[in-house]
């Protein structure tokens, strides 16, 4: 059996705000321990897209 131990970065919006990537969006984000995590920024959930609300 092989054992791994993977670290990762897990980001959290504030209550009514989202996380934006300018590709993806979403509540919670896990990344690999390398990425770039300015990349994400929080928008207000009332600034989100229309389709992405009926999602």
């Amino acid at each position: 059996m092989k054992k791994e131990t993977l670290t990762q970065i897990i980001l959290t919006a504030e209550d009514g705000k989202y996380l934006y990537d300018g590709n993806t969006y979403g509540k919670t984000v896990v990344l690999p321990v390398n990425a770039d995590t300015t990349l994400w920024q929080e928008i207000e959930e009332k600034d989100l897209p229309k389709e992405e609300k009926d999602a």
